[in-house]
């Protein structure tokens, strides 16, 4: 095996030393040389989430969006749009408004869904959500909660994208 010159640059900074590289020249009679194992990095294992999970963990933002609106005191605005269907509405500027806009659809979309429940598990979100004080009903609420949750995604599944 011949060695390769050294080459040697002139740098005007300090540095700390390097260690040396060795070139090995490969042909098809000669084996490379064995390679120092390197460390490999382990990931984390990966979390199988099932569809229906992913649904429910879905419905649950939108429900915590729709109380967090509710909590405001803001109307939700229905109604019909200003101007007609190819025009843009009058009301929307730049993304910002699309985005209030998309989120107020939804908010009355999730509220319609929430009052046409069941009326035990109406009380049981609006319990959930603490958007009503004292419930008249007795029933184990986390159970019925459960149960609304389904019963809100078979609703909204066609309506938003959840």
């Amino acid at each position: 095996m011949s060695k390769r010159p050294t080459l040697t640059l002139r740098w005007p900074v300090k540095t700390p030393p390097v260690p040396d590289i060795v070139f090995v020249d490969v042909t098809e009679d000669s084996a490379p040389p064995a390679l120092k194992p390197i460390r490999v990095a382990t990931l984390p294992p990966v979390e199988h989430v099932t569809v229906e999970e992913e649904h429910r963990v879905n419905v649950l933002r939108l429900l915590e969006g729709w109380a967090a609106w509710i909590r405001t005191d803001e109307p939700l605005a229905e109604g019909v749009p200003r101007q007609s269907m190819g025009a843009p509405d009058a009301r929307i500027h730049g993304v910002e408004d699309m985005e209030i806009e998309a989120n107020k659809h939804s908010v009355r979309v999730v509220h319609t869904a929430v009052w046409e429940l069941d009326v035990v598990e109406r009380e049981a979100v609006l319990m959930h959500y603490r958007l009503k004080r004292r419930g008249v009903w007795r029933a184990d609420f986390a159970k019925v909660f459960d149960q609304a949750v389904d019963s809100l995604y078979e609703f909204l599944k066609d309506r938003v994208a959840c």
